[in-house]
């Protein structure tokens, strides 16, 4: 109790010294403020695509794909195929009796003005394709047609890329029309063009399909669902649940930058915790005289190396705040288009814990070195030092 009651001491007499020691403290918070804006706004990139693959995820869901392209591009499911596929157990089945599942395709569109840094996706679906995403809700215009060759735009690939209703999209067979504009409940799905399947896969010369989504009667039958499929000597296909393929999906985007990011936090962090290790060294030396008062007077030297600690960390704290602010308030919910991904940016709290993590990490480590230089000083030296 008694060292409690003294670092509280120690730590309220440091804090009413700051105004002597304020453009240092200010260089404190600044410099960790900046590591953590920095920091935060570079892994909203990641955090906004990992949200945006994660939206709407249905523990139900499964995909099934070729084990020659372990992503939903190209054709390597055979037409001849799907039948087959859609005979496994553990599918469940509409009102109308038939399976929930939609075999689909999925490629990128040509660069629409040689400005965009990338292009949209475009995907084909079927009638099932909409029945098993039930949040997808049309905003403006209408739904396409089957048999026809209309595309609906996502209401983030809108936005990024500058598309409206009526807009045509230059692909084979022709001009598609856009005919509508959806919403999907702040999935990946918004940043994509989305047409019938049958129409874009003969207009493209593909004989197959990139893959078939299924719904299961419940999450605990993929196991037999996949036992089936990869098992039977008609077929060549793998199956992965919906979570799992987004998850390793979206690894494959941010892995690497988020490695990148940790990478520029630390060289930063570095000279931050530099910065905070001499300037916490200035404000012990600025205190010895306050430091051998307190000696004398039976003051232990643990409180005094706590306070130091103490103060560092509280700087630490309003420098995460700030900093956390600052990327909340430029980067939270600004659309980007990274290649073929359209997402909004997200500095979530789960950012604003590790921007607090990483500064406190940095105080508490800038602030040790003096603190036990502190905890150290005899009161004859702290009187020498004067």
């Amino acid at each position: 109790m008694r060292r409690l009651t003294q670092s509280a001491v120690v730590l309220s007499l440091g804090f009413a010294s700051l105004p002597q020691r304020k453009w240092s403290s200010l260089v404190i918070v600044a410099s960790m403020a900046c590591v953590v804006a920095v920091l935060l706004s570079m892994l909203s990139v990641t955090a906004g695509m990992l949200r945006a693959y994660r939206a709407g995820r249905d523990p139900r869901l499964a995909i099934v794909l070729s084990p020659q392209n372990s992503t939903e591009y190209g054709n390597g499911i055979p037409a001849n195929a799907v039948g087959t596929i859609l005979d496994a157990p553990g599918i469940a089945r509409g009102t109308d009796g038939h399976p929930l599942a939609d075999a689909e395709v999925l490629f990128w569109v040509p660069p629409m003005e040689s400005y965009f840094a990338g292009s949209p996706e475009l995907r084909g679906i079927g009638a099932a394709g909409l029945a098993l995403r039930p949040n997808l809700r049309i905003i403006a215009g209408r739904m396409f047609r089957s048999g026809r060759q209309e595309l609906i735009v996502g209401a983030a690939a809108a936005r990024a890329y500058h598309l409206r209703l009526g807009d045509q999209i230059t692909l084979p067979g022709g001009e598609w029309p856009i005919v509508g504009v959806f919403t999907d409940a702040d999935s990946i799905l918004e940043g994509q063009l989305v047409g019938d399947v049958i129409t874009l896969a003969s207009a493209a010369h593909m004989s197959g399909y990139g893959s078939v989504r299924v719904r299961l009667t419940q999450p605990n039958s993929f196991n037999a669902f996949a036992h089936w499929l990869t098992t039977n000597p008609a077929l060549k296909v793998t199956a992965e649940r919906q979570s799992d393929y987004a998850a390793r999906t979206v690894n494959l985007y941010t892995a690497f930058f988020a490695a990148l990011t940790y990478a520029i936090g630390a060289i930063m962090a570095v000279g931050a915790l530099f910065a905070t290790l001499k300037l916490t060294y200035t404000a012990v030396s600025a205190r010895t005289h306050e430091i051998a008062t307190l000696r004398a007077i039976g003051y232990l030297p643990f409180p005094i190396a706590i306070s130091v600690i103490l103060e560092a960390a509280i700087l630490g704290l309003a420098a995460a705040i700030l900093g956390g602010a600052a990327a909340w308030l430029l980067f939270d919910g600004r659309l980007v288009a990274d290649i073929h991904n359209v997402f909004d940016l997200s500095v979530s709290p789960r950012l604003f814990a590790v921007g607090i993590a990483w500064a406190l990490t940095l105080a508490i480590l800038g602030g040790l070195p003096p603190a036990i230089r502190a905890a150290r000083l005899t009161v004859a030296a702290a009187h020498r030092a004067r």
